[in-house]
């Protein structure tokens, strides 16, 4: 019976496979798996930094950028700048005859005032207007000249207001011509690659962009496949069909060892957490919040879904950064604990708990051992499993009672805790003014003693209102065949596939 099902396993991944794009010849095209499929191409409105980043990256320009490879911020579309005395203002000298995608002319100032000002336009409602809330508009000097006029100094400025993707230059002709919710699906842009084809859970095709003005990539064709599965993608790379993917944890050091592949590991700039929506029943208890954090093992989570590849984690920013809160308590699991807790709070018989999350192999992994030990407790954790897209909608809108949920930042931490504060995307339904507050100065704030402390404060404040477990911030691994030149990799694992090249 046993042999039966395995053989079944194999036809269906089978049949998977022989859906997968057809390969290309060697140099004109390498075929790169994501995990789950873009929503949106439109870098005001991005969805996750997991799906759509390294896209975006590829399709549009800032006018300064991460260098390949590193933080380092250098010149992209401004070939320069001047920060005003008072550092409220700041002037940018841009690039001349950048050309946009498909025929739509010269970037110029005016495409720069257009990109910014409509993700800060509060009609507009754009995730990325929190990036922006320092700045008050922006004035066009010339066609290349662009200054940039804020409300207060902005410290997140050059570390990811503008070099991340709320930065990006989009083509005001083309956004005026299509409007937001086309061209958000078919982006113009000015970088290295544009837009060949996009057929949705089944590929996203780039082409490069013969105009570009930078140095031309040497890879003509780009293919990203939604692959959800880690262990689809293992064999896909086994197979030739891909040539950059990931695997299971358990699975990457049999990569290692296997000469066909080269292994790129880097600790993650993400965010993996237990999140537990707080404006209703159970969680709208804070000695119930604090009962289930006691009940579960987060060194177990964390081993048992990356198998020793990743370290726990006990606060929302990452070790390394510099407003990390060094000192946050390190939860252990406690039942006795959970169940006095549960017992103050009139729940001395237990209570249920609907758990969300989307259908990636890490996940189901945490939800179940987060199942084994909450039951220990008396706490009876039933586990949806759900399509991104459901996922999202329903833990935004707090439709259920707790969710595991990740996403991929940048070194700033304003960028990465902004969002708890209640402006945009804040799936716990957490408030808490004092929080918005420290947000608000750290902003403005460019005194580097006094924003790391106003960071750590706010950090104390997730851990006091217990709204979050955090689990880890992983480890960022893509595994890419061997005739691959996988080119340069940011600090957390990001790819940059217009340095990339066959051997």
């Amino acid at each position: 019976m046993k042999k039966i099902s395995s053989l079944i396993v194999l036809t269906l991944f089978g049949f998977l496979l022989c859906m997968l794009p057809s390969a290309a010849t060697a140099g004109d095209q390498i075929k790169i798996a994501t995990w789950e499929d873009v929503n949106t191409f439109d870098p005001g409105w991005m969805t996750s930094g997991e799906r759509e980043l390294t896209i975006m990256s590829c399709l549009y320009n800032g006018l300064v950028k991460y260098k390949e490879g590193s933080w380092d911020i250098v010149p992209d579309l401004a070939e320069s700048w001047e920060l005003s005395p008072d550092g409220k203002s700041v002037t940018f000298k841009l690039r001349q005859n950048v050309q946009f995608h498909k025929g739509y002319g010269e970037m110029t100032a005016e495409d720069v005032k257009f990109s910014l000002e409509r993700i800060i336009d509060p009609e507009a409602k754009a995730p990325e207007q929190g990036t922006w809330k320092l700045l008050e508009k922006v004035e066009v000097v010339d066609n290349y000249t662009v200054k940039l006029v804020l409300k207060d100094k902005m410290a997140n400025l050059f570390t990811s207001a503008l070099p991340m993707n709320g930065g990006y230059i989009v083509s005001k002709k083309a956004v005026d011509k299509m409007g937001r919710e086309v061209f958000s699906k078919n982006p113009i842009g000015t970088g290295p690659y544009q837009l060949a084809s996009w057929k949705p859970k089944t590929h996203v095709e780039l082409e490069a962009f013969d105009g570009y003005w930078g140095e031309k990539p040497k890879i003509k064709n780009v293919k990203f496949l939604p692959i959800v599965e880690d262990s689809t993608s293992e064999i896909a790379l086994k197979t030739g069909e891909i040539d950059i993917g990931r695997a299971g944890a358990i699975n990457v050091a049999s990569f290692k060892k296997n000469k066909k592949f080269a292994v790129h590991s880097k600790p993650a700039l993400k965010t993996y957490w237990l999140g537990m929506t707080v404006n209703k029943p159970p969680f709208d208890n804070l000695e119930l919040r604090q009962a289930f954090r006691y009940a579960v093992n987060v060194d177990n989570i964390v081993e048992a879904a990356f198998y020793g590849t990743a370290e726990r984690a006990n606060t929302i920013l990452p070790p390394g950064l510099p407003d990390h809160w060094a000192d946050a308590p390190v939860y252990k699991q406690d039942i006795d604990k959970a169940k006095s807790l549960m017992k103050k709070a009139g729940k001395a018989d237990g209570f249920q708990v609907h758990l969300f999350i989307p259908g990636n192999d890490a996940e189901r992994i945490m939800a179940e051992v987060i199942k084994a030990d909450a039951a220990k407790a008396g706490i009876e954790v039933i586990i949806e499993v759900k399509e991104i897209g459901a996922f999202n909608e329903a833990a935004n809108n707090g439709q259920t009672d707790a969710y595991i949920q990740f996403y991929t930042s940048t070194i700033d931490p304003y960028y990465i805790m902004q969002y708890f504060a209640g402006d945009s995307w804040n799936p716990s339904q957490w408030r808490n003014a004092e929080y918005t507050d420290l947000m608000e100065k750290g902003a403005s704030e460019v005194d580097e003693k006094k924003r790391n402390q106003f960071y750590v404060d706010a950090q104390k404040l997730n851990d006091k209102d217990c709204w979050a477990i955090w689990l880890t911030h992983g480890t960022m691994v893509s595994i890419a065949q061997d005739n691959v030149d996988i080119g340069a990799i940011y600090p957390n694992g990001r790819l940059a596939p217009w340095t990339m090249n066959f051997k």
